[in-house]
């Protein structure tokens, strides 16, 4: 009897907590589905979006944010104004998407070409047979010289299939590269396993955990006066306009630029440093121009902070 009463007790209190996450994915999209924000970093153009761990210092996954800006290219750049279109609660993850989510979910196209091989014919596959039990040499050597010309058409045929196949994955994959660019992005925030059943961050919490990679300006997500397991209440929105980078020859430097983006518009750094962030190397570097003085940190050779001051 005491453990049927356990069972069920812990029976109750399961589903209790997936009442409890529904509910909290419900108060989340009515807050920020269908709102505009602006990106603070730019937005690889993949479904994997932007790795955040908002319990872990530094939050972000700049390894894999490096990488997939530089396999996907950019979908939003720094200073987009983009729409939130859907916020997703799961087991260990929270996803924001924004402009639709980013390219390669179910149903986008994956790139594939199907161009069918050139089969053997019936007479050439006769011949091969026939060969094989014909006595007679002349016969056989006039048999010999038809099955290589076969053979000869057909590997012809087949190069030039070859050739139209590459030709169309060539086009396929122009074609997606512009899909994935209109495509939108999305950011990813992990929790540690189980966290996510039983306590969802408010509004404000999940505005508070992605103030670094957006600005929420006007938007102002409901409020909740429950005890929280993320830390302290969210910061006021601000409606300050995002802060670009110093500008010299007519250009902004931004997050997921390239080292050599940045040299081409600061030039030569004056110095520069190799660190550490966590597991990861960073290199800092040091640009001045008058009474100015710009710090870049890359992190794989992408452009993760930098900050202007005065001498």
């Amino acid at each position: 009897m005491r453990r049927v009463m356990t069972l069920a007790i812990c029976g109750l209190g399961l589903v209790q907590a997936g009442t409890a996450s529904a509910q909290s994915e419900q108060q989340l999209r009515q807050a920020f589905e269908g709102q505009y924000v602006i990106v603070r970093m730019e937005l690889p153009a993949t479904q994997l979006g932007v790795d955040m761990y908002p319990m872990r210092d530094p939050a972000i996954d700049f390894r894999a944010y490096s990488a997939r800006i530089r396999e996907f290219g950019t979908a939003l750049r720094e200073g987009s104004r983009v729409l939130v279109t859907t916020v997703r609660v799961k087991k260990k993850n929270i996803e924001f998407q924004l402009g639709g989510g980013g390219y390669g979910v179910f149903g986008d196209d994956k790139g594939s070409v199907y161009v069918p091989s050139v089969s053997k014919s019936n007479r050439e596959k006769d011949l091969e047979k026939w060969i094989k039990n014909e006595p007679d040499y002349e016969r056989r050597r006039r048999m010999e010289r038809e099955l290589d010309e076969l053979r000869r058409d057909r590997e012809r045929e087949q190069r030039d299939r070859d050739m139209d196949r590459r030709a169309m994955e060539e086009r396929k994959k122009s074609e997606i590269a512009d899909k994935r660019l209109d495509a939108g992005s999305r950011i990813n925030l992990w929790f540690p396993d189980g966290q996510l059943e039983y306590q969802v961050p408010t509004p404000a919490e999940l505005t508070r955990m992605l103030a670094q990679v957006i600005d929420f300006g006007t938007v102002a997500p409901r409020s909740t006066a429950r005890p929280s397991a993320f830390g302290g209440p969210a910061p006021a929105p601000s409606s300050a306009p995002v802060r670009k980078g110093t500008v010299t020859s007519g250009g902004d430097i931004r997050r997921g630029m390239s080292e050599d983006e940045v040299h081409d518009i600061l030039g030569e750094p004056t110095r520069k440093k190799a660190g550490k962030q966590g597991e990861l190397a960073t290199l800092s570097e040091w640009y001045e121009e008058g009474d100015r003085v710009t710090e870049v940190v890359y992190v794989g050779g992408v452009v993760v902070r930098f900050s202007t001051s005065s001498k």
